[in-house]
């Protein structure tokens, strides 16, 4: 068997299928999307598909195997993926609280230092042409290693590649095979989410009123909170 446009094809769909179920992975682009602007929801997105591709290459060296079937190393990873995921979703509710009307300036001002020494994201209103390409700063590289870290620590990506890569590959695979079906993988993960970024763009002055943001604060930081939990508790 060898790899042709309808393997292809049929791998693109099932990594949509797979990409588009909502998980860390979007919760992280939404949040970095409404915090700090699409150039960082995209750099997530890049993050989050450089991760993907990594657990491909991963899958095909036997890496994710010995994540998969080593319960040592399959507990050691979910913990890690669980204890980022909690330690995000209370700093996205941390932000939700400092924004809360009802707090007094003194309380307004620790809570601004502590959210400061956690480095909460905070959107600078400041109107430029936007492009993927447009050079990244600091906060955009953060966003991209949050994509990443949340990708590559949940041990449910490496046995999902494990199940999904040998139904595609031919019976010996080339590098060159597993890089293709790297690429795509790259490419459907980072257009998902780019497009969940564009979206979240075009309804950006919604998005800006203190009452929506500190909802989607809370929603988004709730969401990643269970996330965690339910990846350190679940079997």
């Amino acid at each position: 068997m060898h790899l042709t446009v309808t393997h292809l094809a049929a791998f693109a769909g099932v990594m949509a299928l797979g990409t588009m179920s909502p998980g860390p992975d979007f919760a992280i682009v939404l949040r970095h999307a409404v915090a700090s602007g699409r150039r960082a929801g995209f750099a997530t997105a890049v993050g989050i598909a450089t991760g993907i591709l990594g657990w491909v290459l991963l899958a095909a060296v036997g890496v994710a195997a010995l994540v998969a079937t080593s319960p040592m190393a399959y507990l050691a990873m979910k913990l890690a993926g669980a204890a980022y995921l909690v330690f995000v979703g209370l700093r996205t509710l941390w932000t939700a609280i400092a924004a809360r009307r009802d707090l007094t300036p003194a309380a307004h001002a620790d809570l601004a230092a502590l959210a400061a020494a956690f480095d909460v994201p905070r959107h600078r209103r400041r109107r430029f042409r936007w492009s993927p390409f447009t050079a990244w700063d600091r906060r955009h590289w953060a966003a991209f290693r949050a994509g990443l870290f949340t990708n590559l620590v949940n041990p449910k990506v490496a046995v999902f590649f494990l199940a999904l890569l040998p139904q595609f590959l031919p019976d010996n695979p080339t590098a060159g095979d597993t890089l293709v079906l790297g690429a795509v993988s790259f490419a459907v993960t980072a257009g998902w989410f780019t497009t969940v970024t564009l979206v979240v763009g075009a309804i950006r002055r919604l998005l800006d009123r203190r009452a929506v943001r500190r909802g989607l604060d809370t929603l988004t930081g709730s969401a990643l909170l269970a996330l965690g939990v339910r990846l350190a508790i679940e079997h």
